[in-house]
């Protein structure tokens, strides 16, 4: 389906379930931008606690869809935050918000 995450894991992930991984696709496009924001919010903040949480909810959601490279980059955040610092964040955060909205794009939309 598409370089960006693999379908089959993604399945095989989702109980080989097509309708449900529909679903669940439909869920994360209408709420990515929710995710962006959360962690946009959360870098503007400073607030490495939040920058964390949400990175890891990020995280959690591109590996879902086995989107490896974003998975990465949400993971290298939240360590990084994890460590108690936001040095870097700003490119870091710029590429997983690149990575969810490159993966929306890719995502069924509709139960069509």
């Amino acid at each position: 389906m598409s370089d960006l995450y693999n379908y089959a894991e993604a399945l095989e992930r989702l109980g080989g379930d097509e309708a449900l991984f529909v679903d669940v696709a439909m869920l994360f496009v209408a709420e990515s931008e929710g995710y962006c924001s959360a962690l946009e919010g959360a870098l503007a903040s400073g607030d490495v606690a939040a920058v964390r949480r949400e990175a890891h909810t990020v995280k959690s959601m591109l590996a879902t869809f086995s989107c490896e490279s974003g998975r990465e980059l949400a993971q290298r955040l939240e360590h990084l935050a994890a460590a108690g610092s936001l040095e870097g964040a700003d490119r870091l955060t710029a590429d997983v918000v690149d990575s969810v909205r490159r993966l929306v794009a890719v995502l069924p939309k509709d139960a069509a």
